[in-house]
């Protein structure tokens, strides 16, 4: 089996754990690389904090990362081929529709609402049209699974309504921008799960691609 893991961390631990265990060299391979995921996502999500931090948008990243992270382990997504590139869409983007939640929080109260219906309703079609979105690399076969998981992205989506009206009543400073950046992520979750999604990212990896064969002339 084809090595999956590059971080040297991942494979120390990986090796450790398989000898105080005795796992078998390709049970190895696999645990080095659940490892290096699970070390690259908190690394993401904390560099995306950071970067929310400095840019005066915490509340509204932790806002979006907590809706993204929902919605991903039940309507799922357009993926990248590796997952250091899914964490530089991590850092990067959540940051910035915090930051454009801030600039339209100054907007009236009924601009804001109808931003965020519009936002609630598109996630509401591509769900019942697409959701759930699964990984090439591993097909949700099951027809009852995926019927639990449709199931569990409109709840998911029904709890944001809830706490997008609590906010809405709430005299919470930052109660408007934290409302537009969940509504935003359900705008950018559910352009994840078209097929315009999945172009986005297929050109993320495309562009690793390039550099690759740019780097090996």
């Amino acid at each position: 089996m084809e090595n999956m893991s590059y971080l040297p961390i991942s494979k120390r631990c990986a090796a450790f754990l398989a000898t105080r265990t005795g796992l078998a060299q390709e049970k190895e391979i696999i645990l080095s690389y659940v490892i290096e995921v699970l070390v690259i996502n908190l690394l993401n999500i904390c560099l995306a904090l950071l970067l929310g931090f400095f840019l005066g948008v915490l509340p509204g990243t932790v806002a979006c990362l907590v809706t993204a992270f929902f919605f991903r382990h039940t309507a799922g997504g357009a993926h990248s081929n590796s997952p250091w590139r899914c964490g530089l869409v991590t850092v990067t983007v959540f940051p910035l529709i915090a930051l454009l939640g801030l600039h339209l929080s100054f907007l009236s109260q009924s601009y804001i609402d109808t931003i965020s219906a519009a936002c609630v309703l598109m996630g509401l079609v591509k769900i019942l049209q697409s959701a759930p979105v699964d990984n090439p690399a591993a097909p949700i076969i099951s027809p009852l699974r995926r019927k639990k998981l449709k199931t569990g992205s409109l709840i998911v989506l029904l709890v944001l309504v809830l706490v997008l009206i609590f906010l809405r009543q709430s005299p919470w400073p930052y109660a408007q921008q934290v409302s537009l950046c969940l509504a935003l992520s359900v705008l950018w979750i559910s352009l994840m799960l078209s097929s315009y999604g999945h172009r986005i990212m297929a050109w993320i990896d495309g562009i690793s691609i390039k550099k690759e064969r740019f780097e090996r002339r």
